[in-house]
């Protein structure tokens, strides 16, 4: 009988929350926090905030700004934790299915000893010549195969509506493009931990951490060996990165640790610290420990300069709105003046929120790679 009644009570207490979530929107079972008392852990983050950090700050330094350039680039190489292991291995080239018009091509790579990604090669048939080369990248989706307008899961209807297939409109505009599936998501999702994560990334960022690795620096680190294999293989064309969201931070990072890397084009991503990561649940993704201490989003578009960096955001944008990334910009704009490009620093406002923008990006990507000599 108490197993019984311990099974009932339990199933009514589940009801009991679910009801008050679907009515309440939140369910706090627990006694009201007295005035002025503080419970929230986040709130033991925004205090650590308030402490003596961004040492990098350049606004502070009064150094001459190839010299801060050159110290934050250490500094950021040092705190991403590059992988120096990796390599780029063809295991295997495929060709794949893929709506009339293209071609597409598939390298399955060995970027070490039990480490593999399917990279995806699309052309358009109108071409013979091509502007340059644009790495596509999903952010926080189910999968690269969104860049080639694959559906695979419910909402990917709606992202492909949205226009999340960059890979087909690269190739539409005259790029060879590649699909890259950043690691954790799509055909690169967690197979084999027991009770992994829901979330993508959380298990990965986490796991790196404690071998003082960093999931972002493992990205940049597979992205810098695509780049200079596409160069060896791609003479005269240029490598632009693309992505939205978190792919956009992933194209963003790499740009500022890789010089090969001729310029990105992102989107959902840009805005200091405290107004954006700290302030919403984490994925472990963007999570570069020591990070803060030493620098912010800024010296990160800083040290892109002075290549092409093209930036969309949406002023209704519920993590990186336009205004957050009006403000990440005041000291890359100095930087980009001081190095003779400021024209090649472009913030476009988007009338949206966190989504594709590609009518707006495009035009500018076509316009930067064809003025190139």
């Amino acid at each position: 009988m108490q197993k019984l009644y311990v099974y009932i009570l339990s199933k009514f207490l589940a009801l009991k929350r679910r009801l008050h979530i679907i009515v309440y929107k939140v369910y706090n079972p627990y006694p009201t926090i007295p005035k002025n008392l503080f419970f929230s852990p986040s709130d033991i983050i925004k205090e650590n905030c308030k402490l003596e950090y961004n040492k990098l700050n350049y606004l502070e330094k009064k150094k001459p700004h190839s010299k801060w350039k050159k110290n934050a680039k250490k500094k950021f190489i040092d705190l991403l934790c590059l992988n120096k292991n990796l390599y780029f291995k063809e295991v295997d080239r495929i060709k794949m299915p893929i709506k009339n018009g293209y071609s597409r091509t598939r390298i399955y790579v060995e970027f070490a000893k039990n480490r593999h990604a399917p990279i995806d090669i699309i052309m358009s048939d109108k071409f013979k010549k091509f502007k340059g080369i644009i790495i596509c990248m999903q952010g926080t989706n189910s999968g690269a195969h969104l860049s080639i307008a694959e559906i695979k899961m419910p909402a990917d209807i709606y992202k492909v509506i949205n226009g999340s297939a960059i890979a087909i409109q690269a190739a539409d505009k005259g790029f060879i493009a590649i699909s890259y599936e950043r690691i954790g998501f799509g055909e690169r999702q967690e197979r084999k931990l027991s009770k992994a994560n829901p979330s993508p990334t959380i298990d990965f960022s986490f796991h790196s951490l404690i071998l003082s690795k960093t999931s972002l620096g493992e990205t940049v680190s597979e992205i810098s060996i695509l780049v200079k294999w596409l160069k060896n293989n791609y003479k005269n064309h240029p490598v632009w990165l693309k992505g939205y969201s978190a792919a956009g931070t992933a194209a963003l990072v790499a740009a500022a640790a890789d010089n090969n890397i001729d310029g990105v084009a992102i989107g959902g991503c840009i805005g200091l610290t405290k107004e954006t990561l700290l302030d919403r649940g984490s994925t472990g993704y963007n999570d570069i420990p020591n990070f803060y201490e030493w620098m912010d989003q800024d010296t990160i578009i800083s040290l892109v300069s002075p290549r092409p960096c093209i930036i969309v955001a949406g002023v209704k944008d519920h993590i990186w709105p336009y205004k957050y990334a009006i403000k990440a910009l005041k000291v890359p704009k100095i930087i980009y003046k001081l190095e003779n490009a400021i024209n090649n620093l472009v913030l476009i406002k988007a009338k949206e929120g966190h989504t594709y923008y590609p009518e707006i990006m495009w035009p500018l990507i076509v316009k930067y790679l064809s003025n190139i000599k």
